[in-house]
């Protein structure tokens, strides 16, 4: 077999990125994998992630998508479903070291419908969810009043089955 000059450093580089990746430190993929405006490739962060889980036991796991409504790229699938190992050899990654993944772009864009109706529905201070699919609520939203219970039963049908994950905003 035959390896041509331009082939090395190709493979070197390609190598070395996947290394960057996933190192313990959390380190930097190629800059590259960067998104500037206008370009197709998904944020370094979110670039890293998915180098990671492919290198640690889920070599199938889905790119990234786009979406412009939010300017943010989301999970295809959400990295919670990948095993047990390739999560806990990517946690570092994720946020502030945060073991919760964020949610897929399909779970995101549901849970904006049902802030979007709990705030048309009278409680207008309702934050939209955080990446982690979560509602990071401020004090006041988080006793319960007439008019967020209205709220959230006129909403009903946009919970998601497991509930809704709501927490202390800080």
């Amino acid at each position: 077999m035959r390896i041509t000059r331009l082939t090395v450093p190709l493979a070197a580089a390609a190598l070395l990125a996947a290394l960057a990746a996933c190192s313990a430190g959390g380190g930097h993929p190629h800059p590259a994998a960067a998104r500037t405006e206008g370009s197709a490739s998904p944020d370094a962060q979110t670039a890293a992630i998915v180098a990671c889980y492919r290198a640690h036991g889920d070599p199938g796991f889905p790119d990234p998508v786009y979406d412009p409504s939010d300017g943010r790229w989301h999970f295809a699938i959400s990295p919670g479903t990948a095993p047990l190992s390739t999560q806990r050899a990517c946690r570092h990654l994720f946020p502030s070291g945060n073991a919760t993944p964020p949610v897929p772009q399909a779970q995101f864009r549901q849970l904006l419908r049902l802030a979007q109706c709990i705030r048309r529905h009278g409680e207008p201070a309702w934050p939209d969810p955080n990446p982690q699919g979560q509602f990071p609520l401020p004090p006041p939203l988080l006793n319960k009043t007439p008019a967020s219970e209205r709220a959230r039963s006129d909403c009903q049908r946009l919970v998601p089955a497991g509930g809704l994950d709501v927490v202390a905003a800080p």
